[in-house]
This record gives structure tokens, sequence and C-alpha cells, in this order.
């Protein structure tokens, strides 16, 4: 609608977690479906201000990898153990560092809400989960969010500066606000707890780390573009194409350069950051080889091309950082 026709007000969604918990007691639930866990990879937008934006690394509007898990009580240290695992994998692949763990508690502070009872439960389930997925946790009173304990991944950038990069929360508060419950095995109504998690955290602060982790680049299972490839002249157009087409049969990313100097477009892969420069002359097309480039790793080496497909296939399905020469 336009002008006066329209009556609904708009506003920039600061957290998925309501709509979550909206879908979850949208309809009845059976303590036998639990848990339920809702993904969503969606922006949401904060009032940071601009004296702390700083690259992507802090942004008013991030696209978070957003998980709630809706449990019963004694789901929450295996749903959590899960959680924990997924994370610290995911920062594996992504070769990216995890200085610690910390288990966030409350304090003495009357600012918390939920029982002494709910608090103990929550942050021995944590420390199950923690030794469930066999990590060790630095305990951290009063680094708690004020609705429950958590557990986050902690790394310290090259300036000292510490950040919390993905977390597991427990949250006493929104399954009491939104009357959040299930059928339990004797007929009752119970309260779910509801788990907050994120395998990654906001696609703009990984990928700042990403980044920065490999000097500018993106590992080359990760890369828009793993191949640049370049025949030396219009000669050599059939073979490079036939390169290109190998590579997008295996399901990698090729890019056929074929025009201009070659200089020209060496500079022009290096500048886009591409992780392989595969140069294809007379002698390379008669020989049933690739002159390659490995930009990263400093590697420059002649190869046939059913090696460098099988090669970069490799890590790509391995998901390494660069090629195993």
């Amino acid at each position: 609608g336009s002008g006066s026709a329209w009556k609904e007000d708009l506003v920039l969604r600061p957290a998925n977690c309501p709509h979550h918990a909206l879908v979850y007691r949208a309809r009845p639930h059976s303590y036998r479906e639990l848990p339920v866990r809702l993904h969503e990879l969606a922006p949401m937008f904060r009032a940071e201000r601009s004296g702390v934006l700083s690259g992507l690394s802090r942004v008013r509007q991030i696209n978070l990898d957003d998980t709630h898990v809706f449990c019963r009580p004694d789901q929450v240290a295996e749903e959590a153990a899960k959680a924990l695992r997924s994370a610290l994998k995911a920062q594996e692949i992504l070769g990216l560092q995890v200085d610690y763990v910390r288990l966030s508690l409350r304090d003495s502070s009357p600012a918390y809400l939920g029982s002494a009872e709910q608090w103990r439960g929550a942050e021995e389930a944590l420390r199950k989960a923690a030794s469930e997925a066999g990590v060790e946790v630095v305990e951290a009173p009063g680094e708690a969010a004020f609705y429950g304990p958590k557990l986050d991944l902690q790394v310290v950038d090259p300036a000292g500066h510490e950040e919390t990069i993905s977390t597991v929360q427990v949250d006493f508060n929104q399954p009491e606000r939104f009357d959040l419950s299930y059928d339990d095995a004797d007929g009752s109504r119970k309260r779910v707890v509801m788990v907050h998690r994120g395998t990654v955290g906001s696609m703009e602060r990984v990928t700042a780390a990403v980044l920065e982790r490999y000097q500018g680049r993106l590992p080359l299972w990760l890369a828009p573009t793993q191949v640049a490839v370049l025949p030396v002249s219009p000669a050599q157009d059939p073979a490079a194409r036939e390169l290109a087409g190998a590579l997008v049969a295996e399901g990698l990313r090729p890019r056929l350069d074929p025009d201009g100097s070659l200089g020209a477009r060496i500079r022009e892969s290096r500048r886009r950051r591409e992780p392989l420069i595969a140069v294809i002359g007379s002698t390379e097309e008669e020989a049933g080889e690739v002159q390659v480039r490995d930009v990263g790793a400093g590697v420059e080496r002649r190869v046939p091309v059913v090696d460098l497909v099988a090669a970069v296939k490799e890590a790509y399905v391995s998901r390494a950082a660069s090629v195993k020469w």
C-alpha cells in the first residue's frame, strides 16, 4: 500500500529471537517432538554510534547465522554440547583460532532473571556440555546475560582486543514472556527451555576475520573464483576452454580470461585475489600441461592438466586453505 492506506508500522528488526518464539508458540507441542530447532540466516540492525563503526567488524546491519532450540530441561546439556561442537568445527574449517571457551555466569547482582535453582541447573548443563564436547572452560562470573548463562567462544585479535565470535546461550526470559510450553508425559503443561546458538556468528564479522587470517585472500575452497585460466594466445583458446570445462565439470569455479596482454591479465587476477593462475602456452598445450601459480603459497610449476583438476578438487572437497602440491 501507499500513503494513508498503509496501516502497519515497519521496524528494523534488532533480533530474530522473538519471531522464532512466536513460530514455536503458533501450535501445541508434545514432549515427544522436542527439541524443536529453528534456524535463520537473517539481517538484523543495531544503532551503533558512528565512532565505533569499523569496516566489516562493527556495522549497523548484520546477517546473523541464528538458531533457537526449544527443548525440555533434560535436553539442555545435549543440545548445548551439539551447538558447541558445531561452532568449534566451523571455526576449525575456516582456519580461525578460538583462544578459549568462556562459561559466562551470573554474579551476586539482583539484576538477573530466573530463580537460583534455574541458574544452577543451567550452569551445570553448560559445564556438562563443555565436558561432553571435550572442552575446558574459563569461568567468568558477571559475564552472563541477564536472562541466563552462556558459553562464549573467545578470540583475541592482533591488537590484543578480545571479542566473542559465537555463543551458546540458555534463556529463562523469553519462554516466560511468550508463554512457551509443551505437553509433558503426565498431561501437564511445562515451561520449555530456549537455547540460542550461533555456528559462525555474523557473516560480516566472520568475513573480516577470514580476510585477516589469510592476508586479504579467501581460502581456495571459499574463493568465488578458484582458478584464473589464461591462454597465452588465441591458438591456446581451445585448450583453455577445455581446462575451464573440466574444472566446472568437477563443481569448481574457474574464470576464463582470453583477452588482452598476458601481463595485464595476470595483474588483474592478482588484483582479484584469485588463488590460482593457470597459464597455457604452446609448450604446455603440446605436453598436456599447464603453468600454475599458487599466489598465496608462492609456488609456481608446470603440472599435467588432469593433475591440476584433481589437486584443486581435493583442496575444495577437503576445505583446505590451499592446494597440496
